[in-house]
Order: structure tokens, then sequence, then C-alpha cells
């Protein structure tokens, strides 16, 4: 079966009749003229007779009978990308079932993603796996047919904890934005609009930076086009702003550096995004379109009152998130108008790497086209995706536990038991509700990840429930604590999935391994991902560069190679189960896991060396992991 970019390059060549050269499908799929080669040749050794007909000077073009036969247009690869690992399934079977099916055929299923039967069980086993904690839900198969079974608000939570797991840390970075613009360097521009921070010694939060600079980058690039935004009836008093200035400022300097034209509305909208949640005090919420006034603000309440209902994630305080929207809802409609589209370079990007966020972002364009009655391009929900993902991220960096705590008011010791836990668990927990009876609704509210009662408690909340003394005892400490980690467990286990279970390829896993050395292993490791376009050459000297350091084994079991730094275009992990035990370092290796990671993805890093570390300790296992197996069985294995 051919992997997802084979079946693109075979759909390319089938919808064009001439030739095309290796350099021209190369960039097209993002890889070397290597990697199209070598999938020629392994898509012409595995159909018969051979689809693809090459010419050395011409470079490729499909056969007139495989056009007309076997990639007639029905066979044509879907524009959604399919999952290439289990991880990545778990997700879309998942999504799937949340938000598109009741229950999903798994015949069909088999034929849209492109696996096997037996594949499927194995993934049916994973998700069931991840929904051990919510005891409301269940994974139930019905001959070839498959539903989630639960109430709503498990499978709300659900999807709430699969979200976090999959923005947790790791959902910018300046790289990604960099991609989106090919008219100019997002980097230089961002040196430029530090320098003018500087110079007006004016503070950006951390967590906004990347999406003021995301504004700038677009402005340019609609600027570089001649498209200019409006602003109608701004508020007087905008101009005597600081942030006004600094964006005048800034656009000066950008202007001289690209010989760019700059109209004053850019410069009024651009100071509107630096001041962030204060800019509702300088903008109209109302929007001409086709002469119907929009309020802004109200659609961009409904939005998030949606999102809400919808995924059950509240962003509905978030200041910054509704300056932020409103600011893009105003541009989206100057576009719809003006009929010009944002590019969809990041498009791919994010469905794959966060498909909950992009599914809201999808959401919200939905409701907008309801609005204006008008259509419009995909490419705008992944900026609003953007949004969305930046404001997850900002809620879960300082998100702890929320525990609702059940506890007669009108004993002397109440107040000192709260106080005494609160103290006590205040780095990862805190009380969001206290109670002196319990009502499942009203407790539901507070969306709590736990419940501490004084006294014995029956309910049918998908929350864990821990049972406590008014005097706070070391059995009460302990209980407390030991809820606690299995929480951090089973949000672990939901990075996990999320995160590590989409790194490791097919075909970036090597069975039965001969080579002798360290040397030879992370050679034919790091060759793999070069000629899959995801490191450069010199990416296996730095890896052995960081071995001459300190070899990178642990135990007599495995080892994780690795380089101090962001070299791959994607963050991948690379396997090989070796035939023989390998002398390395002062161990000898059956498993080596070469991790290459891209900028922005330390999250996914922290997550893999946590698993490390429990593997380790854990002798079980280790001994199962490093064993030899099949692909499918190392997965089960890394997810069990």
């Amino acid at each position: 079966m051919q992997n997802v970019r084979q079946e693109k390059l075979l759909a390319m060549l089938c919808e064009r009749e001439g030739w095309m050269t290796s350099r021209q499908l190369a960039r097209l799929l993002g890889v070397s003229d290597r990697t199209i080669r070598s999938d020629v040749d392994a898509i012409n050794k595995r159909i018969t007779p051979p689809p693809i007909e090459s010419n050395v000077r011409l470079g490729y073009r499909m056969m007139e009978d495989a056009r007309t036969g076997l990639f007639a247009p029905e066979k044509k690869v879907p524009e959604t990308e399919i999952p290439q690992t289990p991880g990545a399934r778990c997700i879309y079977i998942i999504q799937k079932l949340l938000f598109e099916a009741r229950e999903l055929n798994l015949v069909s299923l088999q034929n849209q993603i492109y696996v096997s039967g037996y594949s499927i069980d194995n993934d049916i086993k994973r998700i069931r796996r991840m929904l051990e904690p919510y005891a409301s839900l269940k994974l139930v198969r019905n001959r070839e047919c498959i539903s989630l079974k639960g109430d709503e608000a498990g499978k709300r939570r659900f999807y709430r904890d699969l979200l976090v797991a999959e923005v947790q840390d790791n959902f910018l970075n300046m790289n990604l934005l960099a991609n989106l613009y090919k008219s100019f360097d997002l980097l230089a521009v961002k040196d430029i609009f530090v320098e003018v921070l500087e110079e007006y010694d004016y503070s950006i939060h951390e967590s906004m930076f990347l999406m003021v600079l995301l504004h700038a980058g677009t402005s340019i690039e609609r600027m570089n086009c001649a498209h200019f935004v409006t602003m109608e009836n701004a508020s007087q008093g905008l101009e005597d702003t600081i942030e006004y200035q600094i964006s005048k400022t800034f656009f000066e300097r950008v202007s001289k550096r690209l010989h760019l034209e700059v109209q004053a509305s850019e410069v009024g909208m651009f100071a509107l995004v630096i001041m962030g949640k204060r800019a509702s005090s300088y903008t109209n919420d109302y929007v001409n379109f086709n002469g119907k006034w929009l309020n802004t603000k109200k659609l961009v309440t409904e939005a998030l009152e949606g999102i809400n209902a919808l995924f059950g994630l509240d962003f509905r305080s978030d200041a910054d998130l509704i300056a932020g929207l409103k600011i893009h809802i105003h541009g989206l409609i100057d576009r719809v108008k003006a009929k010009v589209h944002m590019q969809e370079v990041l498009a791919e990007e994010i469905k794959r790497k966060y498909p909950f966020v992009y599914d809201m972002g999808i959401y919200v364009v939905e409701l907008l086209q309801d609005k204006l009655e008008a259509y419009i391009p995909e490419a705008e929900s992944c900026y609003i995706a953007l949004h969305l993902g930046g404001a997850s991220e900002r809620i879960q960096s300082v998100r702890r536990y929320r525990a609702v705590m059940i506890i007669p008011h009108n004993q002397t010791f109440s107040e000192m038991c709260v106080r005494k836990i609160s103290d006590m668990f205040r780095e990862r927990m805190e009380v969001a509700g206290i109670f002196s009876y319990f009502e499942e609704e009203t407790a539901s509210a507070l969306d709590p990840d736990l419940i501490l009662t004084t006294f014995p408690l029956e309910h049918k909340l998908d929350v864990p429930t821990v049972a406590i003394s008014l005097f706070v005892d070391s059995e009460t400490e302990s209980s407390i604590l030991q809820a606690l980690n299995r929480l951090d467990k089973k949000r672990f286990q939901l990075e996990l999935t999320s995160c590590i279970g989409r790194l490791i390829r097919r075909e970036h896993f090597h069975e039965n391994v001969g080579l002798e050395t360290p040397e030879e292993i992370i050679a034919m490791l790091c060759g793999g991902l070069e000629k899959e376009g995801i490191v450069e050459p010199e990416f296996k000297d730095i890896v052995l560069k960081r071995e001459q350091m300190s070899p990178t084994s642990f135990v007599n079991a495995f080892a994780i190679p690795h380089a101090f730094g962001a070299f791959a275009s994607s963050s991948t992990i690379a396997v090989a189960m070796l035939k023989n035990p390998v002398r390395w370092g002062n161990f000898h290796v059956s498993l080596v896991m070469l991790f290459a990671t891209n900028e922005g993805d330390e999250r996914m890093i922290k997550i893999f060396f946590d698993w490390v570390s429990n593997v380790v300790n854990h002798p079980q296992e280790l001994a199962g992991l490093v064993s030899s197996c099949s692909y499918e069985e190392f997965i089960d294995r890394i997810m069990a």
C-alpha cells in the first residue's frame, strides 16, 4: 500500500497530462528530488504494469492506460490529510465519533485511511485504553460498526483533555509562522519590531507576542499585493497612544526595508493589535457588509458561546482573544468584500498536528458564513485556529486541577480543613467551590477534576471522588496525593498518545537491523530521515558529536541518540530494533530511538524523556519494549 505522499504523487501525475520533472514534484510535495525518484521506483515495483513512465530529460508522466483505469478520479486522495501513524489514527477516529457520526463503519474506515482491519482493531484497543479513566464513556463495537457511548459531560471532558494534550506548551513557534510568508523574511521583521519595542520601553506579554507578529506579517503580505485594510469610524485619540507611535515607527522602518507603501489605516489597525484587550475602547463594534451592519463583538461572543457549548472550552473571559478575534473578523470581512484570499501555507500543518484546534477554527468560519451569507475560504479557519490555540495554551499554562469540596459549613474545623488542604496542594490544585451538601448539577457547573468529601457520597459524575477527614490526617493527605498523581498519569497518557504516537511512522521503523556499531546505526537512521527531507545531511554529524560528549544509552536496553537543538522540518522518532545487542557506551542495547525535533516542540521532548524515565524504572515494561516485534506491536507497547 502506498503512503499518503505516494498517493498524492500519483494524483498529481494523473491530473497532469504532460511531463513533470522531479524538481517540480519535489517542490509541490515538500521533499527532495531523491525522494521523488525513490517513490516512483517503489510505485512501479508495487503495481503491475508500472503506471509511471520516466525520461531522463523530461521527468515523469502517467501512462495513459493507468490514467483511465487504476487511477480514475474516484481513486484520488481526498483533500484532508490521511492519518499515517497509530496515534494520528486514534485521534482521527475519536474526532469522527465526537463530532461527525454516531457510529463508524469499519470497512469504510479502512478504505478512507488506507489501513488493514488488523490495524483498525489495534487502534480500537488503544482508544479503549485512552477511555479507561472516563468511567461514563465506552467504545462499543457492533459487528462492523463502532460507536462512542456515554453522557455528554463525559464526552466534553474527554475532548477537553485531548485538546490540553494537543496544545500544551507547543502551539506556536516562530519558524512555523515564518513559513506563512513567502514575499519577505518574517524573522527580519520580528527583529525590527523588537528593536522598536525596546526603544519605547514597551513590553508585550510572551503569550501574545507571536499573535501580534502574525498580524504584522499578514498586513505586510497584503500590502505587498496592494490590498489595504480600512478603518471605519475609528475613535478619536488613537493617534495619541504609545501603541500608535510604536506601530507608526515600525511600519516606517519596514517600508524602507521592503520598499512598501503603508497607509494610515494599517498603522491604526496594528496599533489596536498591540493594545490587545484595551483596543475595545478605540474600535467600532459595527462593520458594513453588503449594506448590512454587523456587530463584530456580538459575532465573537456567539462564536465563543458556541465553542463553550460544543467543545466544552470556555474562552469567554479571555479579553485578549476577544480583541484579537474581533480585529481578525474586521479584516476577514474586508477580504471577503474584496474577494481576496489568505495563503493556505499552514493548513496541512495545523490539520496534522492540531486537529482539535483546527476543528474549532472550522466551526467559527461556518458560523461566520451563516451570518455573512457568503463563502469564506478555508485558510481563514487556520488563522482563527491560531488565535484559539494560543488562547488554549494560555489557559493550560496556568491551569491547576480544580477541586470541589463537600464539607459541613457549620462545624468549627471546616475553615481550617479547607485552608490546610489549599495550602498543602496549592501548586497542583485549586479549590473551585465549597458546599455543605452535594448537588450534581451545581458541582458539574464548576467543571471539577476532583471531588473531596467528608461524608460518604455517591453520584453519577465522571469525576474521581476522595473521602477526607476534617482534621486532614496523613491518610487524607496520601489519598489526595494519589488522586492527583492518577490525574497526572491520565494527562500524561493522553499527551503521549496525542504527541509521541504521531512521531513514529512506519517508514522510520526498522526491524532486525544487523549493523554492529553505534556510528553505523546512527548513519542508517539519519539517512532515512534525510531521504524523506526531514533533516539535512549535516544532522548525522551533529548527532554523532552529541554521542561523543556522552553516550545516550540507558541500562542494558536502549539508546536515544539526538541532537542539542532543533534541526528537523518536522519532529520525528526513527526506530531500529537490533538483530543482536550492540555495545553502546557502557551498555549493550537492543533498541535505538533517534529523536529529531522541530523548533517549538519542547513539550514533545519533555513527554518523550518523561516516558523514557518511566520505562527505565519498570523492568517488565522495559523487557517487553526492547524485544523484537513488528511496528504495530511496538506502538502498542509504547501506548500501553
